[in-house]
């Protein structure tokens, strides 16, 4: 569907802008972690600064993006984590678990259920 005013015959692509001159660094996974208010009273700046330290201290910080973002949802479990590829949440974490998340996920390429947040189907639309 053409924009508003736009002609058919090509005067989209001259509306379009240049892409960017940024490069964006490939990682094998990227975290994002919760910076929403509930999450940081209990403790999601923390569970971060842990995790990166983890990840420094074992040389995979170039491997493995984290970044903390704005809520994720799910407040009343956090703090919350989810983790790319794969798009594993975790819920209720603590700096406790950063040794097990980094090990057997992050360098293992298993999620560890038993911090992951279990998944149910959508509910299906009614037509």
């Amino acid at each position: 569907m053409a924009r508003k005013g736009a002609k058919s015959n090509g005067a989209l692509a001259k509306l379009r802008r240049p892409k960017p001159d940024a490069k964006v660094r490939d990682h094998d996974a990227h975290v994002l972690v919760c910076g929403g208010g509930d999450c940081k009273k209990r403790g999601s700046k923390e569970f971060r600064k842990a995790l990166k330290k983890e990840l420094r201290d074992k040389g995979m910080l170039g491997d493995v993006r984290v970044d903390s973002t704005g809520c994720l949802g799910l407040c009343k479990h956090g703090p919350n984590a989810v983790v790319y590829p794969g798009g594993t949440w975790y819920v209720g974490l603590t700096q406790i678990d950063v040794p097990e998340i980094v090990e057997r996920h992050l360098e293992g390429g298993e999620p560890v259920q038993e911090l992951a947040a279990r998944f149910h189907p959508r509910k299906k639309k009614s037509k």
